[in-house]
C-alpha cells in the first residue's frame, strides 16, 4: 500500500491499533512496571538509577534518541523549569522542557508522579510512541505522519518546527522545500514559511489531516511508490495562485496535474 493508505488506515482506526500495541507482552510489562514504581521516585537520582523507569520516561517524551545522554538529562531535570536560565528553557527542542515540567522533580520532588492523571498521561504518551515506532517497521513515513498528527496541536511557531527534525521533515516534504533550506538564514526561512502556510491551521484537526494527506502523497511521489497510489492523482489539490497569495490545500482532486501540485519554489 501507499504511505497515504497506510497512514489513513492507522489514523482512522487509532483506538484499535492502540489496543493492539498495549496488548503486546513487552509493552504491557513496561507499562505495568512503570505504574507500579514511578510513584516511588522522589529525586532525579531515583529515576536515573532505575533503568526501566528512565527508559520508559525518555521514550514517552520522544527522547529515545537521547537515552545515553545521561549527563544532559540529569542537568535538565535537576535544574527544572522555574528559572529562565535553566537548561530546559534554553534548549531549542521543547521536548526537554516538557519532560522536566511534567516530572517536576526539582519543583515538587516527584509529587506529580503520584497523581493518577499524570501517570496515565505518561503511559498514554508511551503507547503513542510505541505505535509510531511499530508503524515505522512498515513505512517510515507513516511514523512521521503519526508523530506530526500528535504534535500538531502544540505547534505555535515555525521555529518550533525547525527545531524538531521530524516535524521539519514532514513540512519540507509536504511543501516541497529542499532540505538545504534549513542551512540558510532561519529568520528568512520562517518568513517564507509564513507565506506558504498558516501555522494556526495545525490547531484544526481537519486541516492537519489534509496537510498530512499531502505529505503522504508527496513522500511517495518523491521517494517512489511501487503501488502507484502515491501518484499525482492522490495529492491534495491546491487552488490557483491569486495575487498576493500562496496556494493552500483545500481538497483531494484526482484530476489535478503534476504542474499544479508544486508550491512556488524558494
Amino acid at each position: 500500500m501507499s504511505t497515504l493508505q497506510d497512514y489513513r488506515q492507522i489514523s482512522r482506526n487509532q483506538d484499535r491499533f492502540d489496543g493492539m500495541i498495549r496488548a503486546r507482552p513487552d509493552v504491557k510489562r513496561s507499562i505495568e512496571y512503570f505504574q507500579a514504581n514511578i510513584g516511588k521516585v522522589t529525586s532525579v537520582d531515583d529515576l536515573m538509577k532505575d533503568d526501566k523507569l528512565y527508559r520508559f520516561v525518555m521514550e514517552a517524551f520522544d527522547l529515545g534518541s537521547q537515552i545515553f545522554a545521561r549527563g544532559l538529562i540529569r542537568k535538565v531535570l535537576e535544574q527544572g523549569v522555574t528559572d529562565d536560565n535553566a537548561l530546559a528553557n534554553r534548549m531549542s527542542d521543547t521536548k526537554f522542557k516538557e519532560m522536566a515540567t511534567v516530572l517536576g522533580l526539582k519543583e515538587t520532588g516527584g509529587a506529580t508522579l503520584r497523581e493518577p492523571k499524570i501517570v496515565q498521561a505518561i503511559v498514554d504518551r508511551y503507547a503513542d510512541v510505541k505505535l509510531e515506532v511499530s508503524a515505522e517497521d512498515q513505512n517510515p513515513a507513516v511514523r512521521l505522519a503519526l508523530y506530526f498528527q500528535r504534535k500538531a496541536p502544540t505547534i505555535n511557531n515555525w521555529y518550533q518546527v525547525l527545531a524538531d527534525r521530524a516535524l521539519q521533515k514532514v513540512v519540507f516534504t509536504a511543501l516541497d522545500i529542499p532540505d538545504q533550506a534549513a542551512l540558510g538564514d532561519l529568520d528568512r526561512l520562517v518568513d517564507k514559511l509564513k507565506k506558504r502556510f498558516d501555522i494556526a491551521d495545525f490547531k484544526n484537526p481537519a486541516k492537519t489531516q489534509k496537510f498530512l494527506d499531502r505529505f503522504s502523497a508527496m513522500y511517495d511521489m518523491l521517494n517512489g511508490d511501487p503501488s502507484g497510489a502515491g501518484s499525482a492523482a492522490n495529492i491534495p489539490y491546491m487552488e490557483p495562485v491569486r495575487a498576493g497569495r500562496r496556494p493552500s490545500i483545500i481538497s483531494i482532486d484526482p484530476s489535478v496535474t503534476l504542474s499544479l501540485l508544486r508550491f512556488p519554489k524558494f
